[in-house]
């Protein structure tokens, strides 16, 4: 092959194997995009531009480091400190320290050999020498291998974040998912809460509690909410609306004079939706 050819060809590698990189740095800012978004529904669009724009100035080197940072066992799912629409908390990580490792490892020396490309290769390369032209061209054929293996375990990546994507969007869009978003906002009501401080703070030795006393505490400290209740026409007892958070347990006793008492205590399970 003549030199002007070889001096081509490289040209011709060169220019590919930048290409390949920003391939790669643009999958990079994707992932980083969205592998953990949270915030309310109406929030989201707006959380996700914000993401973007940072993104977008970082470096390679910034975008790797941030990629290679395995947070699936330290950090956990975050919460909303207040109800007042839905909170969406999505996160995706590969529960594997060994993965990260080896990422970090092969994305590294990616990110030198990029800067070593677009900075210091015509330090190395003697455009009239076929023989550094030729080697200058192996090691871009070798690059270029690195670079493509890299960006198909990335887009692996991705298409596992899209179905992890999906997955949620189809289960947000579901009827069961509609039946536990109403059972968590009743949990959140005023006297449901207070019921089950009630049951914490003043059940009997044997963990039961008195709902006739507790519908005297709610009706004096919740007087709002408790004629709310009594109006409502979807829940026709305290009861009811006890029942349906799936929360309670129920029973009942005989008084003296013959009659029937209801008591109640928080389930077993219920101590996380209590605190």
């Amino acid at each position: 092959m003549l030199l002007t050819d070889l001096i081509s060809e490289v040209q011709r590698k060169i220019g590919r194997n930048i290409i390949l990189f920003q391939q790669l740095e643009g999958l990079l800012k994707y992932v980083l995009t969205f592998r953990e978004i949270d915030g309310h529904i109406s929030e989201l669009q707006d959380i996700i531009e914000l993401k973007k724009a940072s993104i977008s100035k970082q470096t390679m080197g910034q975008l790797v480091g941030q990629f290679t940072e395995n947070k699936s066992q330290n950090e956990s799912i975050r919460s909303a400190d207040d109800h007042e629409e839905p909170y969406i908390s999505f996160k995706f990580w590969i529960d594997n320290e060994d993965f990260y490792l080896n990422k970090k490892e092969s994305l590294s020396k990616l990110v030198q050999e990029r800067n070593k490309l677009v900075h210091h290769l015509l330090l190395e390369l003697d455009l009239k020498s076929i023989d550094s032209c030729e080697h200058i061209s192996k090691r871009l054929d070798i690059q270029c291998e690195h670079i493509r293996s890299e960006i198909n375990a990335t887009q692996f990546f991705i298409k596992a974040l899209a179905d992890g994507k999906k997955t949620m969007s189809e289960f947000i869009s579901s009827d069961a998912y509609k039946q536990e978003l109403i059972i968590q906002v009743l949990r959140l009501n005023s006297l449901v809460l207070m019921l089950s401080k009630i049951a914490k703070e003043t059940a009997r030795k044997d963990g039961w509690t008195l709902l006739h006393s507790a519908s005297y505490l709610l009706k004096k400290y919740e007087p709002e909410e408790w004629e709310s209740l009594r109006k409502s026409t979807e829940y026709k007892s305290l009861k009811s609306l006890m029942l349906k958070t799936e929360l309670f347990e129920f029973s009942e006793e005989k008084t003296r004079k013959g009659g029937i008492r209801v008591l109640y205590k928080l389930k077993t399970d219920s101590g996380l939706a209590y605190a």
